[in-house]
């Protein structure tokens, strides 16, 4: 009986004696979560932004385009051919430039003889 109640001190001693965790090491695992999570907000936020930056080029990049497409549509072909290739079509370089921007835009669109 004596042996049996000896193992049952030891447990129970065993058991007193885990400990959970400190206080100051509860607040700086809460400190280190707080850091990552604000971490990650900035970096989403970055990513956001860049996102809606690439949207809005992209954007642009379209309507640049249709107005090429519409350019050379309307408009014959002027200024010196361009003979690239031997025995082919002249191409004309026509200077298209984006109003909102003033003068400080400006793209060179290769157009064929109509």
């Amino acid at each position: 009986m004596q042996g049996h109640r000896r193992r049952r001190e030891t447990q129970r001693s065993s058991a007193s004696s885990i400990r959970g965790f400190t206080l100051i090491e509860v607040m700086i695992s809460l400190v280190f979560l707080l850091v990552a999570s604000m971490v990650l907000l900035q970096g989403l936020e970055l990513a956001f932004r860049h996102y809606s930056l690439a949207q809005n080029h992209w954007k642009a990049t379209v309507e640049l385009w249709n107005q090429i497409e519409k350019l050379r549509a309307t408009q014959s072909p002027r200024g010196e051919p361009l003979q690239i290739i031997p025995d082919s079509r002249p191409l004309y370089r026509t200077l298209l430039t984006d109003p909102r921007l003033g003068e400080h835009s400006g793209w060179e669109v290769l157009n064929s003889e109509k």
